[in-house]
């Protein structure tokens, strides 16, 4: 063969195989993880009401399933989380709760793009913030959120994030109130080295309440810290202030003509509705540290203050601590201790209610097999506010079994 000819054919190899790398790196891979499980649980006061009516017995089966496409630039993901709950005993409520969530990430050398829409049902058996003063019930979450993200060099980076969503409840929940909030924020993060991170953040969120009587606008700066502390241990620590403007609907006495004539008693005051604004400032601040004490051992702890929406009507400051141990026994064999507190501040409410809630949860897992696991837990909770303003206590026992599918992988 001739030199001429063996170089004609090397270039057309060469243009054959750069045509075929396009097409190499715009593979479409999948993924799909799945896992199914049962729970049986006894609990003394599952209303978590002042006086419980009586225990309640509850099977639970749930089904998760996680599913990703990847492309060169993209990912997509899909999240389902279903749990159909019967309950049986003084106050039980059969019914489903469950979660969908859809996301979309785009991302190049240099930017990030993140796109989620989530819905969830619950029936707020993990109390949040001031939802404690409402008691439980029916509640339904929808939340859209956009975040981006671009390098500016190798150390610097720059994010903006916005989110609304929405919050309804149930009408047998008498006195909690759906409301609307919307968040958005930006900020820049500069690497002081490899294992350490400061941030600086400002944002802006508002608050409605689904029956207009409240709204607030919160305006809030934070500066924080991250890194690894030590061979063993890694925290970070945040401080930042806030300051929220509020328009509250309320009444008050007025006179239709002269205010001497009324205070004469010659003409009666009258009520008139009206919109109250007010304005607050305080200091918000976070602090994590988690440490590793042995191989088999970590312990984690955790300190917030900052201002969240709430089922009660009005936008809180929450106040919150907590901390956890975990430990592996063996192989198998593994246990977990946790404790979390609570205390919200209900500024805009009568005598400005601050109700609490804490709980303390231990819970042991067994690995029976590669994909089957048992799990034993006890959790008591107490708040010092129900929905009638009285304090509550609830213990609970629980068996888990659960399975995790075999996870699948595909390319195209």
């Amino acid at each position: 063969m001739s030199p001429a000819r063996v170089e004609r054919r090397w270039q057309a190899l060469c243009v054959a195989t750069l045509g075929l790398a396009p097409i190499a790196a715009r593979a479409d891979l999948w993924s799909i993880e799945n896992s199914a499980s049962s729970r049986l649980e006894w609990n003394d006061n599952a209303a978590l009401a002042h006086a419980s009516p009586g225990s309640v017995n509850t099977l639970s089966l749930s089904n998760a399933l996680n599913a990703s496409r990847q492309l060169e630039n993209s990912v997509t993901r899909m999240k389902a989380d279903i749990t159909a709950l019967r309950q049986q005993g003084a106050g039980g409520q059969d019914r489903i709760d469950g979660q969908l969530a859809l996301t979309q990430l785009f991302s190049d050398p240099l930017n990030s793009l993140n796109l989620a829409a989530q819905y969830s049902q619950d029936f707020n058996d993990v109390v949040r913030s001031a939802d404690v003063t409402v008691g439980q019930g029916r509640r339904r979450t929808t939340l859209l959120s956009a975040g981006w993200s671009r390098a500016l060099s190798e150390r610097l980076s720059a994010s903006t994030q916005l989110s609304v969503g929405r919050t309804a409840y149930g009408r047998a929940l008498s006195g909690a109130v759906g409301f609307r909030d919307t968040a958005l924020s930006g900020g820049v993060s500069y690497a002081l080295s490899e294992i350490a991170s400061l941030s600086l953040q400002a944002s802006r969120s508002g608050y409605r309440a689904a029956d207009d009587r409240n709204r607030s606008t919160t305006d809030a700066v934070n500066l924080s810290l991250a890194g690894a502390i030590s061979d063993r241990s890694s925290g970070s620590v945040g401080l930042g202030a806030y300051r929220t403007a509020s328009e509250a609907q309320g009444a008050r006495l007025a006179c239709p003509l002269a205010t001497a004539l009324c205070e004469a008693g010659l003409v009666p005051f009258v009520i008139v509705s009206e919109r109250f604004a007010s304005a607050r400032r305080g200091l918000q601040f976070s602090a994590a540290v988690r440490y590793q004490l042995d191989p088999t051992t970590d312990a984690s702890f955790s300190v917030a203050r900052q201002q969240l929406p709430s089922g009660a009507g009005v936008l809180v400051r929450n106040d919150s601590l907590s901390a956890g141990i975990n430990r592996s026994f063996s192989p198998t064999l593994s246990g977990a201790l946790n404790y979390a507190r609570s205390r919200s501040t209900l500024h805009e409410s009568a005598g400005a209610a601050r109700p609490g809630h804490q709980t303390l949860s231990l819970s042991l897992s067994k690995q029976l097999a590669p994909a089957l696991s048992l799990q034993a837990g006890y959790q008591r909770s107490e708040s010092d506010s129900s929905g009638h303003g009285a304090g509550a206590r609830s213990n609970s026992v629980s068996v888990t079994l659960k399975y995790d599918w075999s996870r699948f992988d595909a390319s195209r």
